[in-house]
């Protein structure tokens, strides 16, 4: 189920490729990291921002603007730029949302390797138990950013499709 990917854009890439038709919806966390905008646009999403507070991602907020969203990209341990924690609840109302729409989840944990103090924060990865989630990070920042490393844990289900859309991407 883990999947390495030749580029750390490659593992948001993907899903919008595998999981979306072309026009469908993603919301994205706003404001957020704005180069995962381009990549699911690349893919040929429509990119919805869905407000960030203190809480992470406005989960109501994205209901109310695009409920039928297909896709969602959020940085929910770390909130990139804010660097908010999504709370228990957030995490909560996400997964539910993903599970009634027929959705999926990217979660970027784009910088958990430099958690030093405290427990880690559960995923939502780790929360899911109905395969909602794609986990992704790379490995630029814990060895070096020419290596151009990333990867993504995907739900069983998904394996081989992700499989085939990373050949087609590779060329």
């Amino acid at each position: 189920e883990v999947m390495v990917v030749t580029a750390p854009k490659q593992p948001v890439e993907l899903p919008g490729k595998v999981l979306a038709d072309r026009g469908d919806r993603a919301w994205v966390e706003t404001p957020g990291y704005q180069p995962v905008q381009h990549c699911l646009r690349a893919a040929g999403l429509q990119v919805v921002p869905v407000p960030v507070d203190e809480q992470g991602l406005d989960v109501n907020a994205g209901r109310l603007s695009e409920p039928r969203a297909r896709l969602a990209y959020v940085t929910p341990a770390h909130q990139y730029p804010l660097g908010h924690e999504m709370s228990l609840e957030r995490r909560k109302a996400l997964l539910d949302w993903a599970l009634e729409q027929d959705a999926y989840i990217v979660e970027d944990d784009y910088d958990g390797d430099y958690r030093y103090e405290g427990r880690p924060i559960a995923s939502l990865q780790g929360m899911d138990g109905n395969g909602r989630v794609i986990y992704v990070g790379s490995f630029n920042k814990i060895l070096f950013p020419g290596l151009r490393i990333a990867y993504a844990i995907v739900p069983q289900p998904l394996v081989a499709a992700f499989v085939d859309a990373k050949h087609v991407a590779d060329g």
